[in-house]
């Protein structure tokens, strides 16, 4: 019997535990949704993929291969960041962590897909700065990007 109340304190002890580490979580991404880079919602998801992989297939090297698989994760990542825009103007808590994992989700992707030297440069793209500007001027035809795909690369690569 003692066994079994250790046990339904220990589980409704931990419940508590569980709920306030994710309270806490919670609260550090609200906390830190005020520097979340809102992403700018596409009209033409394709158009936009095609232009991102183009300039980074240029800047980073990328074989053929790796560029059709790159727009297809970009085409990924627009379309999520495209499902969660509402977000940004109603709750910025949730919005940066939907924007957090898709961005997570994205990297991961490109990770696997990439070299070691293709991804370590791709990582260094925004430089120290890390501003919009300098993220841009390192890419081969950067200054030539759209609004659009430049606010989806700044979003994922500068922090």
């Amino acid at each position: 019997m003692k066994k079994a109340l250790f046990i339904a304190a220990l589980l409704i002890g931990g419940g508590s535990v569980h709920t306030f580490a994710q309270n806490n979580l919670l609260n550090t991404v609200a906390s830190a949704a005020g520097a979340v880079k809102t992403v700018q919602k596409i009209g033409n998801v394709a158009a936009t993929a095609k232009e991102i992989s183009g300039v980074l297939t240029k800047t980073l090297g990328l074989n053929t291969a790796q560029n059709g698989k790159l727009m297809n994760i970009f085409t990924k990542h627009i379309t999520g960041t495209n499902s969660i825009s509402s977000l940004a103007n109603s709750n910025m808590a949730s919005y940066a962590s939907k924007l957090l994992g898709i961005n997570t989700g994205t990297l991961s992707s490109l990770k696997t897909l990439m070299t070691a030297a293709q991804y370590a440069k791709l990582l260094g793209l925004g430089g120290s700065k890390g501003s919009t500007s300098s993220l841009l001027g390192a890419l081969s035809g950067g200054n030539n990007l759209s609004t659009g795909a430049a606010s989806v690369l700044s979003s994922l690569l500068l922090k």
